[in-house]
């Protein structure tokens, strides 16, 4: 009996996993740095093999942050993910340091931006929010999810809608430019 007290005593006092606060939460896990079977760091190169270009992307260099921006459309690639309307890739470089899908009309009504932070606070703790905008920080990753507006034609009228979107970027550059 005292065996067992002993060692309920001994548990008992053991420190606690400590958290960023040293509140005994074990810290939430590290971002993933993969979306839409990309992964931050891949080259151009790489990023081409996993869907291969039907014609060139378009490209700007972005000032902010010298960083190439791709904006790729369903129809600029001869494989996309089904769910996405676009892709929207930033290197610098010559290595990927930022991944934006835009979810398509379907998805964006299944999972709103709210739905899906609700969604990804479950893997990585509550996340930081600012209106629409929500955000989680490690290290190295930083993970968004936010509302866009594209822009829509229908019965002869330009008009636009909102899509949900997810973004993963180094956190290095979300610092320069955010």
């Amino acid at each position: 009996m005292r065996l067992l007290l002993l060692a309920l005593l001994a548990v008992s006092t053991a420190p606690l996993k400590s958290g960023a606060a040293g509140d005994g939460y074990e810290d939430p896990p590290a971002i993933q740095r993969s979306l839409a079977d990309l992964q931050l760091g891949d080259s151009l190169k790489d990023v081409q093999l996993i869907y291969p270009p039907a014609q060139e992307w378009p490209a700007h260099v972005d000032p902010r942050g010298r960083v190439t921006r791709y904006r790729v459309e369903r129809a600029y690639a001869k494989s996309f993910p089904n769910w996405a309307q676009a892709l929207m890739l930033g290197f610098k470089k010559g290595r990927l340091v930022d991944i934006q899908v835009i979810y398509d009309v379907k998805r964006s009504g299944e999972k709103t931006s709210e739905e899906l932070a609700r969604d990804l606070s479950l893997t990585y703790g509550e996340g930081e929010r600012s209106g629409d905008k929500f955000w989680w920080v490690d290290s190295r990753t930083v993970l968004r999810v936010f509302p866009v507006q594209v822009p829509t034609f229908k019965l002869g009228a330009a008009g636009t809608e909102w899509r949900t979107s997810i973004q993963i970027l180094e956190k290095d550059l979300y610092q320069r430019i955010d």
